[in-house]
């Protein structure tokens, strides 16, 4: 048994040592000159969409934004941010609950997608009542 658990144990370790990651599979790259952009957005107009059947609604809105080009996408970092306060921000997806004096509830979530020239910013409330989403302040980053 004892010779069954040796043999066992020298062909993992030999295993283990044999799993060393090809560098040319490896994509790093490093740059000493790292270019980053922070711009701000305000959104008051929003478009609802729903599914086909006309369930499911939420609303987006999209905003151009120059500097998020191809090579931002490909080998840079997106970060997005709502404004909740004079002096706050929380990073998108954003989920917060709320109940109004007539005991009904909801859940409000607000993420984004990004693409090439711009990003869409989407709300969503649980209830899909359609409530119209109120004016909202966004921050972008972007690093590359």
């Amino acid at each position: 048994m004892k010779k069954i658990a040796f043999a066992a144990m020298a062909i993992m370790a030999f295993g283990l040592m044999s799993c060393e990651n090809d560098a040319s599979t490896i994509r790093d790259e490093l740059s000493e000159e790292v270019r980053w952009y922070s711009g701000e957005f305000n959104v008051d107009c929003w478009t609802r969409l729903s599914d086909t059947d006309g369930l499911n609604g939420y609303y987006k809105a999209d905003v151009r934004i120059p500097n998020l080009n191809y090579s931002v996408l490909r080998g840079g970092q997106v970060n997005c941010y709502l404004f909740v306060g004079k002096d706050a921000q929380a990073q998108l997806p954003f989920v917060r609950h709320y109940e109004n004096g007539s005991g009904q509830r909801w859940t409000r979530t607000i993420d984004y997608e990004y693409y090439d020239g711009g990003v869409t910013v989407y709300v969503t409330d649980s209830d899909f009542a359609g409530d119209v989403p109120e004016a909202m302040s966004f921050r972008i980053m972007l690093a590359w």
